[in-house]
């Protein structure tokens, strides 16, 4: 009879089984709070990346206004070709000018536009692209900061010079972005025709 009462088993299983299952718990919320932490990491970088990727699209180098062909009185032909660059409000950072590669495409020839030496200049030579005008900080007139504007002039050689019906089409490129357009000349050249309308 005292037997039976001595070797109660039963109670000392149960607190152990209890203590087994308290360890689980135990082991389970610091594990799951271990991978919620890796996700929410994940989640932090993942959006850091898309941030920065929005914040460098929404302020590229960009095409403002119309493009202007300029006559050349001697020829009748379209001898320059003139457009507003800017960089809309976006991130801190600053478009330098002096980096952007001018790819010039006609029905003869796809070439690189040569940089005007100086970059800032009334009038680029013939067969050089250059900025003629700048809209805001004029310290640096080669760098656009947030809603800066620039005129980019294309001084064509006499045998890139468009007449009539002519095809061409302009490449800017940055080390961010680029931009392009292009174009037909129309039957009548103006001293100043518009070439391409703003969208």
């Amino acid at each position: 009879m005292w037997e039976g009462f001595r070797s109660g088993d039963e109670g000392f299983t149960g607190l152990e089984a209890a203590l087994v299952l308290l360890a689980f718990i135990v082991v389970a919320a610091v594990f799951s709070y271990v991978i919620l932490g890796a996700g929410f990491f994940s989640v932090q970088k993942s959006q850091e990346t898309i941030y920065s990727a929005v914040e460098t699209a929404s302020s590229p180098l960009t095409l403002e206004n119309e493009v202007y062909g300029v006559m050349n009185q001697s020829s009748g032909n379209i001898g320059c070709v003139m457009m507003v660059i800017g960089k809309k409000y976006g991130s801190d950072s600053v478009v330098d000018i002096s980096r952007i590669t001018v790819i010039w495409s006609d029905k003869e020839e796809v070439n690189k536009i040569a940089k005007s030496d100086p970059l800032y200049t009334a009038m680029p030579s013939p067969g050089t692209w250059g900025i003629t005008d700048k809209q805001g900080d004029l310290k640096s007139p080669l760098y656009l900061g947030n809603g800066e504007y620039a005129t980019l002039m294309i001084s064509l050689s006499p045998e890139q010079e468009l007449s009539c019906r002519d095809s061409f089409s302009v490449e800017l490129l940055s080390p961010d972005n680029s931009v392009s357009f292009s174009g037909i000349i129309p039957l009548k050249i103006d001293r100043i025709t518009i070439l391409r309308q703003n969208n």
